[in-house]
């Protein structure tokens, strides 16, 4: 009988507790406001020291919103398969697939600097089968260089690191003949490139020299409408690579375009054509 009346309670307890929490949420939505979980991982601990900390914030949307990347068959038919080999979330990969797609219609090829594990650059491979371009991957495997002690305070070095680049090239089999894997530290591994177009470059390089090093590179030789697409721009641990982004464009006719999804594009200026 006490067995009984203990679930019972228990019961009760989850129920009150489960009802309490919907009158909340309702009462605060009649007045715009809601009730969400904070989570307190690296970004959210970053996010609280962090050069202009008051403009790091989460944001939801007000009211339900068109999200193809929860399993859109349009989606997926280029993202089965990428999540178990990135970090990059569903949304972000969705943003790299739509732009990857609109520069598909340029000049020049295509680049990625951190592959990781090769997700997002199979991503890549699906977008660009039977277009007549290459895709550039640049990657040590040994995961982070060494660190900037204060811009960089969030990472250290050989975070990231995969056991091999042999498990990446199995990954990519299939578009083998449509890539060149560039194994080594940036910028060293540019060299041979320097009169090569780009017409989109996915920088996932998490660091400020990492970074700018991109941005030297990648910028005079992005074609006109081409696009730079910074995966970690507005995550405050990543701050160093914000940094180097909005210091190389302040004195430049693009600026970078913040995304809810922590990306940042920048698009290349036809007036920029030398």
């Amino acid at each position: 009988m006490k067995y009984y009346i203990r679930r019972s309670y228990y019961r009760l307890r989850r129920l009150y507790r489960a009802l309490s929490i919907h009158l909340c949420k309702s009462l605060l939505r009649r007045f715009n406001y809601g009730i969400h979980p904070v989570s307190e991982s690296v970004d959210t601990l970053a996010a609280l020291t962090v050069k202009e900390s008051e403009y790091y914030t989460e944001w939801h949307s007000p009211c339900p919103l068109f999200t193809p990347w929860v399993g859109h068959p349009d989606f997926q038919k280029v993202y089965e398969g990428v999540g178990r080999y990135t970090i990059v979330s569903p949304d972000r990969c969705y943003i790299l697939k739509s732009l990857a797609d609109y520069a598909t219609h340029l000049n020049g090829d295509f680049a990625e600097c951190g592959v990781y594990k090769g997700g997002t650059a199979l991503l890549l491979c699906r977008v660009l089968n039977n277009v007549d371009k290459t895709l550039y991957l640049f990657d040590s495997f040994e995961g982070l260089p060494k660190c900037d002690e204060e811009k960089d305070q969030w990472f250290h070095a050989g975070q990231f690191a995969i056991d091999s680049a042999e498990s990446v090239k199995q990954i990519l089999n299939d578009f083998k003949d449509a890539i060149d894997i560039r194994k080594g530290w940036i910028p060293d591994t540019f060299q041979g490139l320097e009169n090569h177009r780009f017409a989109f470059a996915h920088l996932d390089v998490d660091l400020y020299q990492s970074a700018l090093d991109c941005c030297e590179f990648f910028y005079p030789r992005l074609v006109p409408g081409g696009i730079l697409l910074f995966d970690e721009y507005g995550f405050p641990a990543a701050r160093g690579e914000k940094d180097a982004v909005d210091e190389f464009f302040a004195d430049k006719v693009e600026s970078p375009m913040s995304l809810p999804t922590g990306q940042a594009i920048v698009i290349k200026a036809p007036s920029c054509e030398k």
